[in-house]
């Protein structure tokens, strides 16, 4: 037992070159923001994450903050940002001045490719908001040509990011359409949530476009339809290339799937 205690200690106690790569944290009256990022793979992708530590009280926005709000910037060099993810936000605000995101501390799990050695940054910039909203700009740097190890606490931490995120559509719990209205500004949305759960939040995002907060949700038969305002619908645009994605929140349960919208 003392011998796996001392081995323990001594993995935590390694130089940080040789673990996973960590920012220093920026901090702000709102919020605190770093970079973690776990060791390359051979083929130099890399597990990484943005750790957003809101403050009492502060909020932050969702990817489309429902028309009021703004969203979250990132970009990275040094490597490539392949992929983001984001849990399913909250409807946040009142009636007068509604907006979709975060009133919590949140991680954001990214994957980056490209991330073979040499430092990796990114720049971010949030809106964290109370009684103001102030803006939170960042360069997040990283050194990641350490020795592979993997610090296990970050691993956990970037793992329990992940297991947020939203999960994939399937039986009872999945998209059945979407469909414009007359005037192009608005999009009823038709899916099935599981029985017994609360009202489910709805939540479409997808550049170029601008969606707001969806209306109350209603029965229809077997299934629910909200209908979500369109605040910016682009001239030309390729749904099958770039699809609306249609975020569902339904009692403990979260969802996120491509919309087939007709």
């Amino acid at each position: 037992m003392k011998r796996l205690q001392t081995a323990a200690i001594a993995l935590l106690l390694l130089p940080s070159a040789a673990m996973a790569a960590t920012s220093p944290w920026v901090e702000t009256p709102g919020g605190d923001v770093r970079l973690v990022v776990l060791p390359a793979d051979a083929g130099g992708a890399a597990r990484a994450m943005l750790d957003i530590r809101l403050h009492d009280g502060w909020k932050t926005y969702w990817r489309d903050p429902g028309g009021s709000g703004i969203p979250p910037s990132i970009t990275v060099s040094g490597a490539r940002l392949t992929a983001i993810g984001f849990p399913a936000p909250h409807r946040l605000g009142d009636d007068a001045n509604h907006y979709i995101g975060y009133d919590a501390p949140v991680r954001l799990p990214m994957t980056l490719g490209g991330a073979a050695g040499g430092p990796v940054t990114a720049t971010v910039f949030l809106g964290v908001c109370k009684d103001i909203c102030i803006p939170v700009q960042a360069d997040l740097t990283v050194e990641t040509g350490g020795e592979g190890f993997t610090n296990p606490l970050e691993e956990t931490a970037i793992s329990a990011a992940e297991a947020t995120l939203p999960g994939a559509a399937g039986d009872g719990f999945r998209p059945l359409d979407g469909r414009w209205s007359a005037d192009g500004k608005t999009i009823s949305v038709r899916f099935e949530a599981p029985a017994g759960a609360a009202p489910a939040d709805v939540f479409l995002s997808g550049a170029p476009f601008e969606f707001g907060a969806a209306g109350p949700v209603r029965r229809d038969g077997d299934a629910f339809v909200a209908d979500v305002p369109v605040l910016h619908r682009p001239k030309a645009f390729d749904l099958e290339k770039n699809p609306i994605l249609l975020t569902l929140r339904a009692g403990e349960k979260t969802m996120e799937a491509p919309l087939k919208v007709e």
